[in-house]
């Protein structure tokens, strides 16, 4: 029996559809960060902005210590790979890399989208985000 050619196209499109429709984020990023972007086949991050408070406290020299085991962190993607930070911005010493996948804690996300930096609770398509310029989010992390 010999397959009609808009028979075979139309399987394979459903195929397609069936597909694209259960794709999730196999990754650990967050979809749709605007701040991670290939530029020239190199990865370029754009980290997000301190708040006031927080500048103070890196100018003054303050340090922050690695998030505690257990311990809520911020998801941030930096240029060394997505990071866990105790704080809502990238620190050399309050940032370690990621454990996503090997151990759950509650996360909130720190990504850039639609052109505004957002807290997120999580990487569903029904994520809660607040703005990031309205500080630490009260108690919002998914645990992944």
């Amino acid at each position: 029996m010999k397959l009609q050619p808009t028979t075979a196209a139309i399987g394979a499109l459903f195929a397609l559809v069936c597909v694209t429709a259960q794709a999730e984020p196999t990754g650990p990023a967050f979809p749709g960060n605007e701040a991670v972007r290939i530029v020239n086949g190199k990865r370029v991050v754009e980290a997000p902005p301190l708040t006031a408070a927080a500048k103070r406290f890196v100018d003054g020299g303050g340090k922050t210590a690695p998030p505690a085991p257990g311990s809520e962190v911020f998801m941030i993607e930096s240029a060394e790979g997505l990071m866990e930070c105790r704080g809502v911005f990238l620190s050399s010493t309050g940032c370690l890399p990621s454990s996503l996948g090997t151990s759950k804690r509650s996360r909130f996300w720190t990504v850039k989208v639609n052109g505004s930096w957002l807290h997120c609770e999580s990487r569903a398509p029904s994520r809660k985000c607040e703005p990031a310029s309205a500080g630490v989010p009260g108690g919002m992390g998914t645990v992944e």
